[in-house]
C-alpha cells in the first residue's frame, strides 16, 4: 500500500518565500501555496490539507487571524505559525485563538521545518485515528441492544444510549437529571458486590436490581470499566447493563420445579421402599408357609412308595408326586434365600479371597463327572466385602460352573481375582456347554433359564441372587459365553470412595 503524501498549505504574501518553500519541500510533501488569507481559505475549501503553515505578517488578515478561521472551518488540519522574534504577541494570539500546534521563527531552517511538518502530520494521523475510533464507539454505543451509560464517581450520568431509555421507560433528560443512583435499590449492597467482583480497572458480572418509575423491578448484570477523569477531575466509568429478568424468572421457576420434583421423588421413594418391604415380607411368608405342606406331601409320597410295593402304576404315580414335591421345596428354599438377600444389611470386612475359595471348593458336594477346580486367586488377596454374602455369591457361581460342565470331556472350572485401579474383578470360568451371548443380560434375571429343565436342574434364582449381592456392594456383574465354549462370569467390586450400599430397589 502506497504511503500517503503529506499535504501542506503554505501561506505567505512574499512571492520569493513561496517559491523557496515549494523548491525546498516539493519532493517530500504535496505542497500547496497561497499569497493571502482569502486565497488560502479558497484552497482549503477545495482540498483537505494535513498541515497549514502561515506567515504572521501579511496585509489584511495576519497569520494568527487566518489560523483562527482555519480552526473553525477545518479543525482537523494541524496549524503552524511562522514569525519573527519580535512577534511574541502574535504567537500568543495564535495559541489562544488558532490553537496552533507549533511556531517557527524566520528565517526558517529547511531541516528543522521538515521535521516539524512530519511531527505535525503524525499528530494529525493520531488525532484522525482517535476520531475514527470515537465514531465507531459512538455507533456501537448507540446501536447496542444492552444499555450503556457513562457516569462519574457520584453516579451522575454524562451519556447514555437509547437502550437504557427503553429498559427503564424514561426519556434521556429525565434519566440524566435523576442520575443512575436514583434507579438502584440498595447502594450499600451494590458497593459490597463491586468489591467482590473487581478485576484490575473493571468490575464484571455484578448483580444489580433497578427500580423503574412505573414500579417495575429489573434484575441485571452490571459490568463497569474505568475510562479516566473528566474535565473536573472526577473519575468516569462506563457501565454496561444486561437485563436478566427473564433468566432470573426461569431460574426461579426451575428451582421451584426441582424442589417439587425432589419432594415428589422423596415421597415416591418412600412408597417404593415400603412396597418392597411389604413384597419381601409377603414373599418370605408365602415361601415359608408353603414349605410345611410340601414336606407333608413329600413324606406321604415316601410312605406310599413303601406301601405300594409291587404295584408299578401306583408306584410310578407316587414317584412323580415325590419328584414334584422335591422341586417345589427347592424352589421355596430359593425364594427364601432370594428374599433374604434383599433385606440383609452389608457388614463389610477384610476377607482373604484365596482362603474363602479354598473353603467353598472343599465344601462342595462331590460331582459324578469329577471336574478339575483351580483356585487362581493370589494368596493373601484381601477384599473388603460382606463375608456371608460373598460366600453365597461364590457358592452359586462355582456350583453353576460345575453343573454346566457335566456333559463335556475334561471338565474344568477356574476361579481368579484381578486387582484394578478402582477395585477388584473376580471371575469364575468354565469349559462347559455355554449359552448364546446375546442373552447375557437375561441370565441374571430371576427365574430366567438359558437351558431346558430336562438338561440341567435349577430354578433360575442363583444368578439373580448374585446380581443382588453385587448391587449391594455397589459393583457390577456380567457374563461372557458361547455355545460349546464355556462361560465366564465377571464380578467387579469397587473400593475406596465407592457407594457402601446401593438403594434396595436398585436390584
Amino acid at each position: 500500500m502506497q504511503k500517503e503524501r503529506i499535504k501542506v498549505l503554505y501561506v505567505d504574501d512574499e512571492e520569493g518565500n513561496l517559491r523557496s518553500f515549494k523548491a525546498n519541500f516539493r519532493r517530500d510533501f504535496d505542497v500547496h501555496i497561497a499569497s493571502s488569507a482569502k486565497e488560502a481559505l479558497e484552497v482549503l475549501a477545495k482540498e483537505h490539507m494535513h498541515v497549514v503553515i502561515s506567515d504572521q505578517r501579511m496585509p489584511g488578515e495576519n497569520g494568527a487571524e487566518l489560523l483562527a478561521q482555519v480552526k473553525e472551518l477545518h479543525p482537523s488540519a494541524i496549524r503552524m505559525l511562522l514569525t519573527g522574534y519580535a512577534d511574541i504577541q502574535a504567537v500568543i494570539d495564535a495559541v489562544n485563538k488558532g490553537r496552533i500546534y507549533a511556531y517557527t521563527t524566520k528565517p526558517w531552517d529547511p531541516s528543522d521545518l521538515k521535521l516539524r511538518i512530519q511531527q505535525a502530520y503524525e499528530v494529525y494521523r493520531l488525532r484522525n485515528e482517535k476520531d475514527q475510533l470515537l465514531r465507531r464507539y459512538q455507533q456501537v454505543f448507540a446501536a447496542s441492544g444492552d444499555p450503556i451509560v457513562i457516569v462519574d464517581e457520584n453516579g451522575t450520568i454524562a451519556e447514555l444510549n437509547p437502550a437504557l431509555e427503553q429498559l427503564i421507560g424514561s426519556d434521556r433528560a429525565t434519566l440524566i437529571r435523576g442520575g443512575l443512583t436514583s434507579l438502584i435499590t440498595d447502594m450499600e449492597d451494590l458497593r459490597k458486590a463491586l468489591r467482590g467482583r473487581r478485576k484490575g480497572k473493571s468490575f464484571q458480572n455484578v448483580d444489580l436490581t433497578l427500580n423503574t418509575p412505573d414500579g417495575r423491578t429489573i434484575d441485571c448484570l452490571l459490568t463497569v470499566s474505568l475510562l479516566g477523569n473528566n474535565s473536573e477531575g472526577k473519575r468516569l466509568y462506563q457501565a454496561i447493563i444486561k437485563d436478566i429478568t427473564d433468566r432470573k424468572q426461569e431460574e426461579e421457576r426451575l428451582r421451584k420445579l426441582n424442589y417439587d420434583l425432589d419432594r415428589r421423588v422423596s415421597v415416591r421413594t418412600k412408597q417404593l421402599l415400603e412396597a418392597l418391604e411389604d413384597l419381601g415380607s409377603f414373599s418370605y411368608t408365602v415361601a415359608h408357609d408353603l414349605r410345611s405342606p410340601l414336606k407333608n406331601i413329600l413324606a406321604l409320597s415316601d410312605l406310599q412308595l413303601e406301601q405300594l410295593s409291587g404295584k408299578v402304576e401306583e408306584q410310578d404315580l407316587a414317584e412323580r408326586i415325590h419328584r414334584g414335591a422335591e422341586r417345589m421345596i427347592q424352589l421355596v428354599d430359593d425364594l427364601l434365600r432370594f428374599a433374604q438377600t434383599n433385606t440383609r444389611e452389608l457388614q463389610r470386612e477384610e476377607v482373604d479371597m484365596h482362603v474363602l475359595v479354598e473353603q467353598l471348593v472343599h465344601e462342595l458336594p462331590s460331582a459324578g463327572h469329577a471336574p478339575t477346580i483351580v483356585n487362581s486367586v493370589p494368596p493373601g488377596s484381601l477384599v473388603k466385602v460382606d463375608r456371608a454374602m460373598m460366600s453365597v455369591l461364590l457358592q452359586n457361581l462355582i456350583s453353576n460352573a460345575v453343573k454346566f460342565t457335566r456333559s463335556v470331556t475334561a471338565p474344568r472350572v477356574e476361579i481368579g481375582l484381578d486387582t484394578e485401579p478402582e477395585g477388584h474383578q473376580l471371575w469364575v470360568k468354565d469349559n462347559g456347554v455355554g449359552f448364546d451371548g446375546s442373552g447375557s443380560k437375561l441370565v441374571f434375571a430371576a427365574f430366567k433359564r438359558m437351558h431346558r429343565a430336562d438338561q440341567f436342574e435349577g430354578n433360575g434364582v442363583g444368578l439373580a441372587i448374585v446380581q443382588r449381592i453385587v448391587n449391594k456392594h455397589g459393583g457390577e456383574v456380567w457374563a461372557e459365553s458361547r455355545p460349546g465354549h464355556g462361560t465366564t462370569i465377571h464380578v467387579r467390586i469397587p473400593t475406596g470412595a465407592a457407594i457402601e450400599q446401593a438403594l434396595p430397589f436398585a436390584s
